[in-house]
Order: structure tokens, then sequence, then C-alpha cells
């Protein structure tokens, strides 16, 4: 009897648990959406009034936001995070840093983590309701420039000693599915030549992948792992050839280093 009391038990503190994680990952998200909008018209408004507004401003506080979110996500108990080669990341000035992208929860954690970074993202948050007004604020770079437009604003950045963080997958991946990068973030590095930082990002169990929704929370709390790799010189991928077979070389190079990585996952 006190066994089958003990297995009742358990299944019942289990079902509370996910009950209180779906609870805690929808307050999560109507922080995040409200700080959002806060951000675009409260709090970059009445910094404008004080002093000289710049892009470096918004940028900073957009990260202590970040990373006061991602300490909030980690008190409530909804993952846990391991960090490997933070002092990679903590040193970096004007490099390409690209990871895959398994979650939803991996731009907030790059941004969190990365000092002086730039994003690159998709058009369609320049307009969103609420969080458009950040991205513009911020001036991050839209990914539907033009290329010569876009490769000018990634070296202005660069020169800079901005940090531009790339997806190269372009969406979230699939559990079980190694990625596959497009050549954007190649044809930045070669033409900019600015030096590349890999990031590998797991989470086990998965959480927050492409095409689940939100309130559907593992069994279990996730664990994020973020590795920071060596940075990775790209002066070689360079030649006289046509610029695309170079950005092949690289692509290929760069998905061989995360299957590598992920292979055991």
């Amino acid at each position: 009897m006190a066994s089958a009391g003990s297995g009742i038990g358990g299944v019942l503190l289990k079902l509370l648990d996910r009950l209180y994680r779906q609870a805690a990952t929808g307050f999560a998200f109507a922080c995040f959406f409200l700080g959002g909008g806060v951000l675009a018209v409260v709090v970059f408004p009445v910094m404008a009034w004080f002093r000289q507004f710049r892009r470096q401003h918004a940028q900073r506080v957009i990260r202590s936001v970040f990373r006061f979110y991602l300490g909030m996500l980690q008190g409530l108990g909804l993952l846990r995070l391991e960090i490997g080669g933070r002092r990679r990341l903590d040193s970096c000035r004007g490099r390409l840093i690209i990871a895959n992208h398994p979650s939803l929860l991996d731009v907030v954690m790059l941004m969190a983590l990365t000092p002086n970074a730039q994003c690159i993202i998709k058009h369609e948050l320049w307009n969103n309701r609420y969080l458009g007004g950040v991205m513009r604020r911020a001036e991050y770079i839209r990914n539907d420039l033009e290329g010569e437009a876009l490769i000018g604003a990634c070296r202005r950045a660069l020169d800079g000693g901005a940090n531009i963080i790339v997806f190269p997958e372009g969406t979230r991946s699939r559990p079980g599915v190694m990625p596959r990068f497009h050549r954007g973030f190649a044809n930045i590095a070669t033409l900019t030549q600015a030096e590349i930082v890999p990031v590998v990002i797991t989470c086990s169990p998965p959480t927050l992948v492409k095409g689940e929704h939100w309130w559907v929370v593992p069994a279990t709390r996730p664990t994020f792992r973020v590795i920071v790799g060596e940075h990775l010189e790209t002066s070689g991928y360079k030649t006289d050839r046509h610029r695309a077979v170079d950005s092949r070389r690289l692509v290929a190079r760069m998905e061989a280093y995360y299957a590598e990585r992920l292979a055991n996952v």
C-alpha cells in the first residue's frame, strides 16, 4: 500500500510541477512582450530626453534586460544554464558570432552573454507591434537589405567593435536534425575578414522548438548548454575565385564543425 501511495504521490507531484511550469512560462512570455513595449514606448524615449541617445545605449539596456530575464527564468525554475568558454565571449570585439538554433531562447541567451552585441534580424520584427520599437531604437540590421547595403552595415558595425550575432540556419532547427547553414554569414565573414566565434547550443530535453506552442513544456526542467569555441580566422577563405565558391567552403567547414559536436547529443 505504501508503495502504491508513493507512486500516486509521485505522479501527482510531476503533474503539479508541469502545471506550475506551464503557468510560469506563460508569465515569462507575458513579461517578455510587455517589457519590449515598455522599453520602446517609455524607457528609450525618456533616456533620449536626458542625454544624446545612441545605438550603443539602447543595446546596453537590452543586454541588461536580457540578463535579468535569463536570471528570472532560472529563478522560476524553468531552465538550467551551463556555459563553457564564457571568457571567449567576454573578450570578443569586432567578431562574427554564429550559433545553431535549437530553441526560441537562443537569442535571449546570446544577447545576454555577448558584449557589444549587434544582430541581423528578420525584417518582420522591424514592424512587430511589441518589439519593433526596440529593434529600431537599437538599430539592429535588417536581413532584407540589398546585398551591398547589408555587407556595408555589417562592416561598419564590426569596425566599431560590435559583435554580430548570426544564426546561419535562418530559423529554429528540428531536434535530431543536423544544422544546414545558409551562405549569408559566410559572405559577411569573407568580405569583412571578421573572425568567427562558433557557439554550440544544446537543450535537453528539447523545449520551445520550431512548430511547438509555448505551453507545451517538457516532462522535466530543461538544461541549456552554451559552449563557446575558439575563434576561426577567415582570411584563408577569401580567394581570387568566385565569391560563392569561397562561401561554400566556409559553410562546409562550419557545418562539419557543428556536426562533430552535436553528433552525440
